[in-house]
């Protein structure tokens, strides 16, 4: 066989500097550009901007690029409040005012409802949001080590495993948003080198800060540990192989938050809705939006430790909840419990399996299912959705993570004779792209 020489692709427009004119932003927040039909996506600009780029990578069908200069600014622009915005990659959208990120979000959404299930107009209610600076309720921050041993305590940068080494964040609580410079010294003041990998901070009734231990602390770290804990407005605990320890003895390792007037227990690993004040209002608008009475019985489909479950259970006959993982179904019949509500029950399934007979559903056959809540992991629910459609329910509310999802899982309701009726955008990550979103479909 005859092997003919094909020459190596020449990137003849990499690390090349030109200006462009920006016309819109594509689903990472990034602005785009372009160099004939070939399009450019370029970080930290905006529509309408002229700006000077650096390219910095090219493939076939488009390039990649840093803004180095705006030469004409958009109207909507604005100084990020955090210094390390341009090298940080825990935020997007800090260079956009914040009217400017609800509009790109929601027409982010719109774009995938028309992507994926063909919906041209869909029926906006207002967006729902909350505090958008010191709002998220747990984080988990890098620590890495140079060659002397000295650590950098961080958030990654844009693509890249590399470290940002943060001063201050301020999307962290106040309680946590300064802390890194504390963090920085304790860890390098141990004489155990390298032995935190990384620090994890859970804002909760009783807050809490983690150190992730990969190598034996001396008894002298332990007792600098102990001493940090004494002036801090928190707990800390140590994450080891063998499981969590707080410095300060505790009655027991869960942590609470509450939620339209419960009190919701979780641990460290369970997973929680980031944005405090922000789920407290969602939780709100879909028991509006449900229009629940004491006749209805809800079915709560990844229903985690309760969170949609026992504030619903409060204004309805019965809900049956149901979640993959046991943990967190025993964690959400322990919240009802806690909570002295009786008209409870949780059961463990795989939602995303097919043909699901679901035989936990006629588990208390006097109480038929007529609503029917949704919050599923980035990857929807399909199979779900398929098994829902077959039930005599009238009303189903969709919380997703993933609009692409939602619009997929939607074309099945909708081609099962249900309306979509409501929809709003939920802002849970106020400064990035991330978007979330309720909807409320309806059968006549």
């Amino acid at each position: 066989m005859v092997n003919f020489y094909k020459p190596k692709a020449v990137n003849k427009n990499l690390n090349q500097q030109l200006t462009v004119e920006i016309n819109s932003l594509d689903m990472n927040g990034d602005g785009v550009a372009r160099q004939g039909k070939k399009p450019i996506f370029v970080e930290s600009a905006l529509p309408g901007e002229t700006v000077e780029i650096k390219v910095t990578e090219e493939k076939s069908k488009y390039l990649r690029a840093k803004t180095k200069k705006v030469l004409v600014v958009a109207t909507n622009r604005v100084t990020p409040i955090c210094k390390h915005f341009y090298q940080c990659g825990g935020c997007d959208l800090q260079h956009l005012d914040y009217e400017g990120q609800l509009a790109f979000k929601q027409q982010k959404i719109s774009d995938l409802f028309h992507r994926n299930s063909n919906i041209e107009h869909l029926p906006w209610q207002p967006a729902l949001h909350a505090d958008i600076w010191h709002y998220r309720r747990k984080a988990r921050i890098g620590v890495q080590y140079n060659k002397l041993n000295e650590a950098t305590v961080g958030f990654r940068q844009k693509s890249s495993n590399v470290l940002t080494p943060i001063k201050r964040c301020p999307v962290l609580p106040e309680t946590f948003a300064d802390e890194f410079s504390d963090f920085v010294a304790l860890i390098n003041s141990f004489s155990s080198k390298q032995a935190i990998s990384h620090i994890e901070v859970i804002k909760a009734e009783v807050s809490v800060v983690i150190f992730r231990q990969v190598r034996k602390l001396s008894n002298n770290d332990k007792q600098k540990l102990h001493n940090f804990n004494l002036h801090k407005p928190y707990q800390v605990a140590l994450q080891q192989d063998d499981g969590l320890h707080f410095l300060e003895p505790q009655n027991d390792n869960y942590l609470s938050y509450k939620v339209s007037g419960c009190e919701l227990q979780f641990t460290t690993t369970d997973f929680v809705q980031v944005n405090i004040n922000l789920n407290a209002k969602m939780v709100n608008q879909a028991i509006q939006w449900l229009e629940l009475d004491a006749n209805d019985n809800v079915l709560d489909l990844f229903c985690g430790l309760g969170n949609f479950s026992l504030p619903i259970a409060k204004r309805v006959n019965a809900i049956v909840g149901v979640e993959g993982v046991q943990d967190m179904v025993d964690r959400a019949a322990m919240n009802a419990q806690s909570n002295q509500l009786s008209n409870c029950q949780f059961y463990q399934a795989d939602l995303n399996a097919e043909n699901n007979d679901w035989p936990w559903l006629n588990a208390n056959n006097e109480n038929i299912i007529n609503k029917v809540v949704l919050d599923p992991a980035r990857a929807g629910a399909y199979n779900a959705v398929k098994n829902i459609v077959e039930l005599n329910v009238k009303t189903v509310l969709y919380v997703s993570c993933d609009a692409a999802t939602m619009a997929r899982d939607t074309k099945i309701l909708l081609d099962n004779g249900f309306t979509l009726s409501k929809i709003c955008l939920m802002d849970m990550f106020s400064q990035t792209r991330h978007v979330e979103t309720m909807a409320l479909f309806v059968r006549p």
